[in-house]
């Protein structure tokens, strides 16, 4: 458990004068959910329910997984009202809240998460390199296998029409054979045929193969470069 995540999430709860059975409430998550990641009776929280608690206790993702300032309103006690448009950046007023953010990427096999493509669970602008391109989604990475390249946590841009070429970063989706759902998991491409598709993870290090009888979509994660027109 990080115990500087437990201590920011308190720290949050003191400034607020909020219970954490109220935050969890509010969050919309399990009555306990933070009571337990205090007393470290669960694992760090996934990505999804990262994004409710930031909004519950009014900072954002980053601060709370790395302690980076949130946005000054996140602290002014005497007036938590958003700010107009106009006090944004010019570049950000430019760019759209319309990607979809579709749930998390799991950074293993184990314990994956699942995708939603129908109910997107928030929206982020939309970099200027992606101006009118469609098919874009966002995903919350979970897990460090992909550590040091993508942490825990991080916000991920992906596309699903440009083309997965090897050695790029990538989100495989996989189908449920018995009910449908799909899991997603973000590695490096390494080789691909017919029969199977062999990916790379950093933490541990290793590669392994998975049957394209269980692919659903392979998508491209993009770069900072696509995504800012550099």
């Amino acid at each position: 458990m990080d115990t500087e995540l437990k201590d920011r999430i308190r720290e949050r709860l003191n400034e607020l004068g909020k219970t954490a059975r109220a935050a969890s409430i509010e969050a919309g998550l399990h009555p306990d959910t933070i009571r337990n990641v205090l007393r470290e009776r669960s694992k760090k929280p996934r990505g999804d329910s990262l994004l409710k608690l930031a909004r519950a206790l009014d900072v954002t993702v980053e601060w709370l997984m790395e302690g980076t300032p949130p946005p000054q309103s996140a602290f002014a006690s005497a007036d938590l009202t958003p700010q107009p448009a106009s006090f944004l950046p010019e570049a950000a007023t430019k760019m759209p809240r319309n990607i979809p953010i579709l749930g998390t990427a799991a950074g293993s096999l184990v314990g994956a998460f699942q995708v939603d493509c129908s109910t997107p669970i928030d929206y982020v602008r939309r970099p200027p390199g992606l101006e009118g391109a469609r098919d874009i989604y966002a995903l919350y990475v979970v897990g460090n296998s992909m550590s040091p390249r993508f942490e825990e946590g991080e916000l991920i841009y992906v596309s699903e029409r440009r083309p997965a070429r090897i050695g790029d970063y990538v989100v495989v989706q996989t189908k449920d054979a018995l009910d449908g759902s799909i899991s997603a998991y973000c590695k490096r491409l390494r080789k691909r045929t017919t029969d199977f598709i062999l990916v790379e993870q950093y933490n541990p290090a290793t590669s392994f193969t998975l049957p394209t009888s269980e692919i659903k979509a392979i998508h491209r994660v993009l770069t900072m470069n696509e995504l800012f027109g550099a």
